[in-house]
């Protein structure tokens, strides 16, 4: 007699994320990969740890699955390629705000 496969996929998932070969999927996470030119940014630098706000379209290029070495579950990543980006402030009514929260003066 054999045994039943055994799995470290969690039985719970989430409703809203179809299963994947059969086992319920936890999370969908989305991954950004790719570049892309930041309209009117040339002369624009960023330091470590500044926050930077962009607006940007994004075409998914890849979906896959994996398992989360840490709580067992499955995950779907959804990975995005940007195709136009855009430096968007925290208060348009501000005319010095330029999007770029600096984390050192």
């Amino acid at each position: 007699m054999t045994s039943p496969a055994t799995t470290n996929v969690s039985s719970i998932g989430n409703p809203s994320i179809p299963a994947f070969e059969g086992a319920p999927v936890s999370t969908a996470r989305m991954k950004i990969s790719g570049r892309s030119d930041i309209e009117a940014a040339d002369d624009i630098v960023i330091s470590t740890d500044d926050r930077v706000r962009l607006v940007g379209e994004y075409r998914v290029t890849g979906v896959r699955h994996y398992v989360d070495e840490k709580t067992g579950d499955l995950v779907r990543e959804q990975v995005l390629k940007p195709l136009s980006i855009q430096l968007c402030p925290w208060d348009p009514s501000d005319p010095t705000d330029d999007g770029i929260v600096r984390a050192r003066p």
